[in-house]
């Protein structure tokens, strides 16, 4: 609306008066490509490789070749690697063979459109001839040279190019649909279908809607090879007075994979994962069961080739005959071939060695269990006596897999232990950051984070079928080589228990530590082992010093009973020839009396192999035999007073129970089991506090036909550091005081219970009919006040003890 003359009038709004009208009204030419680099151009260069236009001339025609090499459809299309190695596929390969194709041809200039896969060429035209007659000549004549060129599958075409081509470099890829954009009055569909359809088959138009300001219509062929041709020929054309501005329109992936994901992210994402997991285990489980039987067979061990032996053993040799000269620390081989010389000691240990190959030969359906004190040489008895001919050994120490501070840490010490290679241990943090993506995404848990106990229980259960494919090879091979061969797979293993993997799980101590983070791993172990000995596929060994252990084996298989080999302590005869084949060579003990006093200490050291050996590393550096000894006793004392200084919970026994035990055993070296059930703190639960005592490594029960008859020291030393911790005034006074506020405590609790007990006859009618009862509970009160008086006059004097 605008005011004329005083009066008000209406007026089209600028932006809606038609270009065609608008060039009409003024009188000028319409404002497009040519027009604006003809007025822009002040001397500049017009060429197309600063403007980006094909600006037509009278005397030239312009022409498109198309398919000389395959579009690219995107950045990263993985076409442009390959095209390279078939087709002209950068500026100058392209340019190169067009020229060859147009050499008959005089002032001929090529603009290679690499990107689109074509090039533009543009001919003058000779006098007196129409540009119809001569695109006619010339696309007849190029489409023959072409024929008769091997092209690798590509058939490329030549297209007549009717408007002012842009050639831009904005990274605007070809797709099949095409953006008309008109520049002036829309035309139908029919018009689109003309100008369009010799480029290709179309396969939709879709005209602006009324009123769109944008006025586009959208082209769709069905390949885009007919697209690129169409907007490298037709943009920029002038229809009836309209121009084209063709462009292409942004591809939009609507696959059905892209839209599942985008649409329904719950189900699709744990799918995704779940086919890429499935995808993993049909590539790495065969390649992960290999390599728990090569561990098992230790065919690509270096260690077993003869060779290496004599490598190794000549390092060893020389190792320890440096070590010799340093006065250093002997190694467990070496201490092992000490003991091996000691024929009192071997005998015992050649003994137990064969009950283990008879069971092992008589294929008992159990699992075999080595048990012994630390330092009783148990690892060695195994892997030296029982099996050193074996080819189908898997040694799994426990103590290198529940060490692990980290889950994958743990994960990765637990597949080395089987062979268990590849482990992809990261894939579990993985793992957690999608759930969490997921989970933020969709407001629930996809359940793809897979636990520890989970991927421990999965590396088990593979290890179980390459474990039965390994006690199976030999059947196998029958099955295969002998027509008459019938055997079931049970009576083979039964027969042949050679052909049995051996399973020897060390340092398993399931009781002693059960309060550690990842303690599972023992309860997993046993079960794995029960596995195996259940469907006779393995022999299973157990090497353990933790007593309480063994009810969790049995727990585990409780259908067959365990077998057991105890190993004790050294006698005196093999500690004294121990320690004196040690020493031999050091002239630590030089005169009769040092040799009278090292057998004395040696004999109240007893014959634990790891007091042995600190023994005499102590005597190597200097020490005479009683300060070594006293030495080992006050290590003992250290280590005895880290239980008082320990919670309760952590034992399962408390102050006053070990405290009562150890000046017991303080008097005299064993004790009676019925010496200890009868001391009141000991009554409810007798074996299950000393059972708890022996896994903390401060007695030993003594066990005849499974029944507990004696109780010892954990070892001899502790004996003198029993007597030692009774004889300290200052310890003495320490832990008798904890003992004595246990005993006050204990005693207050039962008078408490029994005094409720006794408050419940208030109101019985007739009292004398409860009179024993009575009886009982005021003697109970009345002893255990009699108690608590005496556990405070014990503590009165205890700081008068000296």
């Amino acid at each position: 609306m605008m005011l004329r003359g005083g009066r008000y009038c209406l007026v089209k709004p600028l932006q809606t008066i038609q270009l065609r009208s608008l060039t009409a009204y003024t009188g000028r030419k319409p404002v497009n490509e040519t027009t604006i680099i003809e007025n822009s151009n002040l001397g500049e260069d017009t060429s197309i490789n600063d403007t980006g236009f094909i600006i037509h001339t009278k005397n030239r025609t312009t022409l498109y070749i198309d398919h000389i090499c395959p579009p690219k459809a995107s950045k990263w299309d993985y076409r442009q690697f390959i095209s390279p190695l078939l087709y002209p596929s950068n500026a100058d390969s392209i340019t190169k063979f067009v020229k060859d194709l147009t050499n008959s041809y005089q002032d001929v200039q090529i603009i290679p459109v690499p990107r689109d896969g074509g090039a533009f060429v543009s001919f003058k035209l000779p006098a007196a001839t129409t540009p119809q007659l001569y695109n006619k000549s010339v696309i007849y004549n190029l489409t023959e040279k072409m024929s008769t060129s091997h092209r690798f599958f590509l058939r490329m075409g030549i297209f007549p190019v009717k408007g002012v081509p842009w050639v831009e470099d904005m990274g605007r890829y070809a797709s099949t649909t095409l953006k008309v954009k008109f520049e002036g009055d829309e035309l139908s569909q029919e018009s689109l279908y003309a100008m369009f359809r010799r480029y290709g088959k179309i396969s939709d138009i879709i005209l602006p809607k009324p009123g769109d300001m944008d006025r586009v219509a959208l082209v769709t062929f069905w390949t885009t090879r007919s697209a690129i041709c169409a907007r490298h020929c037709l943009t920029g054309s002038d229809i009836g007075g309209t121009i084209v501005h063709i462009h292409y329109k942004k591809r939009v992936n609507d696959h059905w994979f892209p839209t599942l994901m985008r649409d329904h992210p719950r189900i699709a994402i744990p799918l995704l994962l779940g086919f890429m997991a499935g995808i993993a285990v049909l590539i790495f489980d065969p390649i992960r069961s290999w390599f728990i039987k090569e561990k098992i067979k230790g065919e690509l061990d270096w260690s077993q080739y003869f060779w290496f032996k004599e490598i190794w053993k000549g390092w060893i040799t020389t190792r320890n005959r440096v070590k010799g000269l340093l006065s250093s620390q002997q190694s467990d081989d070496a201490d092992w071939g000490l003991w091996s010389k000691i024929d009192d000691l071997m005998d015992e240990r050649t003994g137990k060695a064969k009950e283990v190959k008879i069971w092992l030969d008589e294929n008992v359906n159990s699992m075999i269990v080595v048990q012994g004190p630390a330092g009783s040489g148990k690892r060695n008895l195994v892997s030296n006596l029982v099996l050193p001919e074996r080819d189908n050994v898997l040694y799994v120490d426990c103590e290198n897999i529940i060490k692990s501070r980290k889950d994958y840490q743990l994960i990765q010490n637990f597949a080395h232990e089987i062979g268990y290679f590849p482990v992809f241990s990261f894939v579990s943090s993985i793992s957690s950051f999608v759930d969490l993506f997921v989970k933020s995404l969709t407001g629930q848990n996809a359940g793809l984070t897979e636990t520890k106990e989970s991927q421990i229980q999965s590396m088990l259960t593979l290890s179980l079928g390459s474990i039965r494919d390994l006690a199976l090879h030999n059947y196998y091979q029958l099955m295969s080589s002998n027509e008459n061969f019938y055997m079931k797979e049970e009576d083979y293993l039964q027969q042949n228990p050679q052909s049995k993997p051996v399973i020897v799980i060390d340092r398993y101590q399931a009781s002693r530590k059960k309060n550690q983070a990842n303690s599972f791993i023992y309860k997993s172990l046993a079960e794995w082992a029960a596995n195996l000995v259940q469907l006779n596929i393995a022999h299973v060994i157990f090497i353990t010093d933790d007593v309480g252990s063994i009810q969790d084996l049995i727990t585990a298989l409780p259908t067959s009973p365990l077998k057991r080999v105890v190993l004790s302590d050294a006698s005196e005869v093999a500690s004294n020839v121990y320690v004196s084949h040690a020493l031999e060579k050091d002239n630590a003990i030089q005169t009769e009396k040092d040799q009278e006093e090292l057998e004395n200490y040696t004999k109240l050291l007893g014959g634990r192999m790891r007091d042995l050996q600190m023994f005499v590393r102590r005597i190597k550096s200097g020490d005479m035999p009683k300060e070594a000894f006293q030495g080992l006793t006050q290590q003992a004392i250290e280590q005895l007073s880290q239980v008082f200084l320990t919670s309760a919970a952590d034992y399962g026994f408390n102050v006053s129970q070990a405290w009562q035990v150890i000046k017991l055993l303080s008097q005299k070296p064993e004790v009676d089991y019925k010496d200890v059930f009868l001391l009141p703190m000991f009554k409810a639960n007798t074996f299950k506090v000393l059972q708890s005592m022996e896994n903390a490594e401060l007695i030993r029960l003594v066990r005849v036909d499974g029944v507990v008859t004696k109780i010892i020291p954990a070892k001899p030393v502790f004996y003198y550091a029993f007597k030692e911790m009774v004889n300290d005034p200052e310890i003495y006074r320490a832990i008798e005081k904890e003992c004595l506020l246990g005993k006050i405590e204990f005693e207050t609790n039962r008078i408490r219970k029994f005094a409720e007990d006794l408050g419940k006859f208030k109101e019985t009618p007739e009292p004398k009919l409860f009179k024993e009862r009575l009886k009982y509970l005021s003697g109970k009160i009345e002893a255990g006040t009699t108690v608590i008086n005496e556990c405070e006059q014990d503590m009165a004097k205890l700081k008068d003890k000296k």
